[in-house]
This record gives C-alpha cells, structure tokens and sequence, in this order.
C-alpha cells in the first residue's frame, strides 16, 4: 500500500490528458508522473530513506505536488509547513519532526535557513541538506533545479503498511506549540475513496487549487483531483481577483474554499466584469460557513454552495453532502461512506439523535495519533473514538449540525453561549462582511461577550445600531456587551478567522 497510487491509478484509469495548469503553462498527468519519478531521485540522492520526515516548504506549485507523490514513493514522511509560519514556528516543526531534509524555493530559503540555526532545546540532529528550487544568495543551501531538470527517474514504489506513516502535518491550537498529526498511507486512501464514492458519477471536473498545499484541506483536494481525473488550475496563493478571472477563463465548475475566501469574492470590486456560469458547486469548509454568507454567494454567483466538514485528525473530512441531496440548512451532511459518527456527552456516553454533545467518530480515516505526544493522543482517542472538540448533535436521519468548539463556547454568569448563533445574527445585517464572537474576562459574569466586526466597504453602522439589530436575534443576555469595528479579522494561512488572537487583543 503506498499514498503514490493515487497516481499511477490516475494514469491507469483516465490515460494521458492535460491535467495541471500553472502560471500560463499546462502539464499531463504523465508529465508530472514523470517529475516525481525525477524528485524521488533527487531526494534519494540526497541521502532521503524510508521513513525519514522530509520538511516542504513552498507556495503552492506543481513541484509541491510533485514532492508530495515522490516522498511517498519512496517510503517517506511529507511534513508540509506552511509558508506563512515564522523562523521560530519552523524551527519547532524541524526539531520536533526530527527532518531528514528540507524543500523550499528561493523567496523562502532565508527563513528555512535561519530556522535550522536558530538556538533552542537541543540540536537538529536529524537535518542534513536545506533543498532549494531556484537560485538564491542564502548560504548552504543547495540548488537542485538542474538537478531535478535532468535526474533519471526512480520507478520504484516503496510497499508500505497500511499503519506506515505518510504525512506528519502540525496544526496550531489555541495554546503550546503545534501538535504533529500522524495520517498513515490508508488514512490518504481511505478518505479519498470515501469522497471519491459520493462523487464518482460528476466524472473529471475543471478545478482551481486555491487552499494551501500545506493544509489537511488542501491536501485532499490534490488527493481527489487524481482519484477523479480532475483537470486543475493551480495558484501559488488565494487572490479573490485572480480567481475570478480564472473561473471565467478556464471555466470552473466546481471550487473547494473557506468561507473568507466566499466573503472576499463577495465583496471583490469586479466581481460582475467576470463571467462565472460555469461554476456549479461550492465546497466550504475549515469553518463554520454563515447561512447568510452561504445564501449571498449562491445568489450572486448563481451556484450550489454547500457545507462540509473535516479536521486533520480525520484525514480532512468526516461529512459531506452527496450532489444529489438537498441542502439542508445549518448542516454540514452526513457522515461519508465508512466514516462512523456519533455524539456523546462529557461523560464518553453516547447520545440519542437530536441531543447536543460532542461529535465523535472511529474508522480507517481515525490519525495514527499526535507525533511524540503520547497524552495528547489519549485524551483525543478514547475507546478508538476520535473525540473532534465540536459540539453538534445529529439528527434522526443522520445529517449532522456543528454548533460551536468546545473551547469556543462561552461562559456568562454560568451559562454557556454558543458564540455561533450570535454570529449568524450579527452576519444577518447586510452592512457587515465578517464577525467573530469571543469571550473576554469580566469581573461580574466571568466572562463576557466581545464581537469583532469587519464591514462592507462603504458602509457604515454604529455599535448601537447593531445590537438593536442583533437584539432581534438572540435574548439580550447574548448582545455582547462590547462590539468593535476591524478593517480585518486576525486569519490563519487557510484563511480561518483566528478567534484566539482576537481574545488576546482584546482580554484587558
């Protein structure tokens, strides 16, 4: 078993077509098969084993891609970082991952370089070589791009364990360094088979690879392009303007998104220059998706928008919506084929359909565990159930609805508030493009509510006006007690709304 036959099985199925386009250049599956086959030599070459972590840190490319398929290949661990993070943010996913090598590009090499050098607990015994696609002035570094222009393939594919590790990806919670998830080989194949299997009758669809390929979400699209002979658009970054210039000119059907990503097309200036019929379906996921934002983008853009829902623990995906079903509001699908869902409350006892508690879930898309954090791992899989930290409940046909993070939830004079439905009032105002709802300290309740507002551009509303507004929505113990006005909200590099930064700003 090897994460690399999602390849070959591409090739195998759909036969040679033009598969990729980037930056005005368009590449067949063969093609790229053909630069993995190159990369997993160059990476040999430098010394890469079975087993061994291996660091990319890119903007998206179609060498990512490549890096991706030639690592596994090879019986390797990708360890995607994303290329936002700072020197010290990578020096920790270096050391703690134990990286064999690192793959950067030019633009990145200064950073990557000094992460390897900057001082910390121990040393980094494990990195040996800072590979570079390009030309740069950073001393150490090795130029590979000759090199990976005219390498011999290596044809070889490693046959790995289903349990092997494959990908070791760090995300960020809301407090301590990132955890390290391990996604074994039949994680990757089980997840894409299961989406796969809700899709399988669209046939291959034109797409835009806008989500990072340093994320579990953009990771899986890649995955699914290939199982579904997708012909993809790939961009180094998301770009609202860009994107719609390409949905008109390469003519996407269907794109995978955050929700900023829906607001900032929303609210683009040329948003109605552009034609976008193509487009039939939108995917959201990463966050919650506001049914207001949902129902503006699906008019104005005159297409499906719907919700999904996944985490990196769950190999990226749990629910899904199959094309044929009808939306149903505030829901984020039913689980996908062989993922197994249930609630249960803070006691690990299952709840029947329609109760509120945490949603969890077991099966061939469950992580290996949390990298070197054997207590992390124990208190998120219990009994072989992965417990998510979403609150939701599932109703008696089986569609599951999120109501908040458990760590998001907020506690007013001991009662607990989900900051999303007052979210969804603040969002029902047509002045406001995005709002996030967090707790901050307060002397009398504990906690008390603070929203943090972004408006439409030209508009104008007044903290008052907006409480009389939202007062229409929830009881007036939920207003909270203090709104402010960004020009924009704190994000991740997926372009999830960073609720612990806003916390922070704003807890004196």
């Amino acid at each position: 078993m090897n994460a690399a036959q999602l390849t070959l099985d591409n090739l195998d199925k759909y036969g040679e077509y033009v598969s990729t386009w980037f930056e005005g250049r368009s590449f067949t599956n063969v093609e790229r098969y053909a630069a993995s086959c190159r990369m997993a030599e160059v990476l040999r070459a430098h010394g890469a084993r079975r087993g061994d972590r291996i660091v990319v840190m890119m903007l998206n490319s179609p060498d990512v891609a490549a890096a991706f398929t030639a690592v596994w290949k090879l019986g390797a661990v990708i360890v995607p970082v994303t290329p936002m993070w700072t020197a010290r943010e990578v020096r920790y996913v270096l050391q703690d991952s134990g990286a064999r090598l690192v793959i950067t590009s030019p633009e990145l090499a200064a950073r990557v370089k000094e992460a390897s050098t900057l001082p910390g607990v121990g040393d980094l015994p494990g990195v040996g070589e800072v590979l570079v696609f390009g030309a740069t002035e950073v001393a150490d570094v090795t130029d590979i791009t000759a090199e990976y222009a005219s390498a011999p393939p290596f044809e070889a594919v490693a046959d790995c364990a289903p349990d092997e590790l494959a990908l070791l990806l760090y995300t960020s919670g809301t407090t301590g360094n990132p955890k390290g998830v391990m996604l074994s080989h039949d994680n990757l194949l089980f997840i894409a088979d299961s989406i796969y299997a809700n899709n399988e009758h669209l046939g291959p669809i034109r797409g835009m690879q806008v989500l990072p390929l340093s994320h579990i979400y953009g990771v899986l699209m890649m995955n699914l392009g290939a199982r579904m002979g997708n012909a993809t658009y790939v961009l180094k970054h998301f770009e609202a303007g860009q994107v719609l210039r390409i949905i008109e000119s390469f003519r996407v059907q269907r794109l995978a998104v955050v929700p900023t990503m829906l607001t900032l097309l929303i609210n683009h200036p040329d948003r109605e220059k552009y034609d976008y019929s193509s487009l039939d379906a939108v995917g959201s996921g990463g966050a919650a998706l506001s049914e207001a934002t949902r129902l503006e983008f699906a008019r104005l853009f005159n297409c499906r928008v719907m919700q999904g829902y996944g985490l990196s623990e769950s190999s990226g995906a749990l629910t899904g919506f199959h094309p044929d079903d009808a939306y149903r509001v505030g829901s984020v699908g039913p689980p996908l084929p062989g993922v197994e869902m249930c609630v249960m409350d803070f006691n690990n006892q299952v709840l029947p359909p329609g109760e509120i508690g945490e949603l969890c879930s077991r099966g061939r898309h469950v992580m290996q565990g949390y990298f070197n954090n054997p207590q992390a791992t124990a208190e998120t899989i219990i009994d072989s159930w992965l417990h998510t930290g979403d609150v939701g409940w599932i109703d008696a046909e089986g569609y599951v609805y999120i109501t908040d993070r458990k760590k998001d939830l907020i506690i007013k004079g001991g009662e607990n508030i989900s900051p999303r439905e007052i979210e969804e009032g603040i969002y029902a105002h047509p002045a406001v493009s995005e709002a996030a709802v967090v707790g901050v300290p307060d002397e009398i309740y504990g906690e008390n509510l603070l929203a943090a507002v972004v408006l439409k551009a030209g508009q104008m509303l007044t903290e008052e006006e907006l409480k009389q507004h939202l007062s229409q929505y929830v009881t007036k113990f939920k207003v909270p007690g203090r709104i402010v006005f960004l020009d924009t909200l704190p994000k991740g590099s997926t372009g999830k709304i960073l609720k612990r930064a806003i916390k922070e700003q704003f807890a004196s």
